[in-house]
């Protein structure tokens, strides 16, 4: 039952697919980033500091922080915010040994940011207290499914509001008032639940103080304009087609004004296009996932066939803008995509290019094969038409389900993001030679490699190899690791506490036999980080 239509519709719907696939990639990167602290991870101090301090990728807002010193007490710690840098102010005086500064933060896109710094005052207690996350993995579960409600109410609401009025020659169709209920349900308590998120105290009644964490930044406002958009889409405010049209195209562009208010695309530069965008984006999204109820509904019957024919015939062109929308969130947010490729972002995108993969195959199948003949009354296209497009809802629920787990994949903030290269440092000696190779880890650790080479450059293998570190610039006595013997024939240490290699000097300490102990030692080239 194939039919030949024009090449310029086939091309607008696969730029569903790859519109689709631009959104997606330019929203993988939602999150705030930890750079860079002071001290760093892991450090080993001679002296007290007085305040942490932390840099972040982006400009952020702090909620909560506090601290665990060498007592095990967790007490509370003040900060404060400029930009995208934090200072967290320690008391006076902090005992020696392990130190956990803990905070939570919110970066402008609205996403909670939480993690913690570790360091060491003369040096490490001897049981270091474990450093805790504070969410809840629970509060995460309910937001996830309350999110995915609440955007599918939304948009079976508020688009399928405006595929009636715009698409259908009867005007505007009652919404249920059941539905709207739920919708309104949804969001209040995605807004209750998203304030306990940012304060990082998990799934607890704790009154109203995260309504108002929510409305200090954009969140609130945002979940508002989604509860304008129901009222619009249920109440029948206007009796006319003409004035209902206008009431549902009201709707439909304050609930994409909604998604322009949050995540990280809507602070991307230059914002007036993030902005459109993203505003395209969503008012597409929730037009196409409102209007498959009642197509498939059409489906049941062969009387009134002028909304599907429409349809089909019209929405090519909204995709097609989709597409553009897509090309323009790729040119201002892919560049910062190579975060996420380590973590749960390139998971998470994988599945969803999968899900629009098989969305844009569905949609040829319907388009090409199924439309016309259910147009001309077959009765068999329509059910297979009908089925089709309930495949699609499944689909669309699915890809839904994928982007609300958007705010739970961003990386975690107690490593860095930004990995740091390889350091080699060659140590010769009369009896023996090394090449030393020390790989930075995101967690503010280093990992150590050494091969050992006789002076005309053979391999040799020892009887044990040790390192000693030292940093005469910060105080720091000789401390001794044991090098272990790789399968490869090198010797290696992972974990030392090494993020910042400036000052550090090492004695590698090689025992041939019983009788030689060659001692190689250099320092650490600085300004390689």
């Amino acid at each position: 039952m194939a039919r030949n239509f024009p090449l310029w519709a086939a091309v607008c719907l696969l730029a569903r697919v790859a519109g689709l696939f631009l959104f997606l990639a330019a929203e993988a990167d939602a999150h705030a980033v930890l750079i860079a602290s002071s001290p760093a991870n892991n450090d080993i101090l001679s002296v007290p500091p007085g305040k942490v301090l932390l840099r972040f990728n982006e400009a952020v807002r702090g909620v909560r922080f506090s601290m665990v010193a060498a007592d095990g007490v967790t007490r509370g710690i003040s900060a404060n915010s400029t930009g995208a840098e934090v200072k967290a102010f320690l008391p006076d005086p902090l005992a020696d040994g392990t130190v956990i500064v803990s905070y939570r933060v919110v970066s402008e896109d609205g996403h909670p940011i939480g993690g913690s710094i570790v360091f060491h005052v003369g040096k490490p207690s001897a049981r270091s207290s474990d450093v805790s996350d504070i969410s809840s993995k629970a509060l995460h579960g309910v937001i996830w499914l309350v999110t995915i409600g609440s955007t599918l109410c939304l948009a079976i609401l508020v688009g399928g509001a405006f595929f009636s009025c715009w698409f259908s020659p009867a005007g505007a169709r009652r919404q249920s008032a059941t539905l709207a209920a739920l919708s309104i349900m949804l969001v209040l308590t995605g807004l209750y639940l998203q304030g306990l998120d940012d304060l990082g105290v998990g799934l607890v009644w704790t009154g109203l103080q995260p309504i108002a964490q929510v409305f200090s930044d954009q969140t609130g406002a945002a979940q508002c304009l989604k509860l304008v958009a129901i009222v619009l889409a249920v109440l029948p405010f206007a009796r006319r087609p003409r004035s209902a049209r206008i009431a549902a195209a009201t709707a439909l562009a304050i609930a994409s004004l909604a998604f322009t208010l949050t995540g990280h695309s809507s602070i991307a530069q230059p914002r007036f296009i993030a902005w459109t965008a993203i505003f395209l984006h969503a008012g597409i999204l929730l037009f196409w996932i409102g209007s498959l109820p009642p197509l498939m509904s059409l489906c049941r019957s062969a009387e009134d066939q002028h909304p599907l024919r429409f349809f089909s015939r019209q929405i090519p062109i909204p995709f097609a803008v989709m597409l553009l929308a897509g090309l323009l969130l790729a040119v201002t947010e892919i560049p910062r995509i190579d975060l996420a490729w380590s973590s749960l972002f390139a998971r998470v995108l994988a599945v969803k290019i999968g899900l629009v993969a098989v969305l844009c195959g569905l949609a040829l199948y319907n388009r090409f094969w199924l439309t016309d003949p259910a147009l001309a009354g077959d009765p068999v296209a329509r059910r297979w038409l009908r089925w089709s497009i309930g495949g699609e809802i499944g689909v669309a629920l699915l890809i839904v389900a994928a982007a609300s787990l958007w705010r739970f994949a961003g990386p975690e903030q107690h490593q860095y993001a930004y990995a740091q290269s390889p350091v080699s440092l060659h140590l010769h000696g009369q009896k023996a030679m090394a090449e030393l190779e020390m790989t930075p880890q995101p967690d503010g650790t280093a990992d150590i490699r050494v091969s050992i080479l006789t002076p005309q450059f053979d391999p040799i293998q020892p009887r044990s190899v040790s390192l000693d570190l030292r940093n005469t610039l910060r105080g720091i006595e000789p401390l001794r690791y044991g090098l272990t013997n790789a399968a490869d024939g090198t010797w290696a240490a992972r974990n030392l506490p090494l993020s910042d290699i400036a000052g550090w000097s090492v004695d590698l300490q090689v025992l041939i036999d019983d009788f030689n102990l060659v001692h190689l030692e250099g320092d650490l080239p600085a300004g390689t980080e």
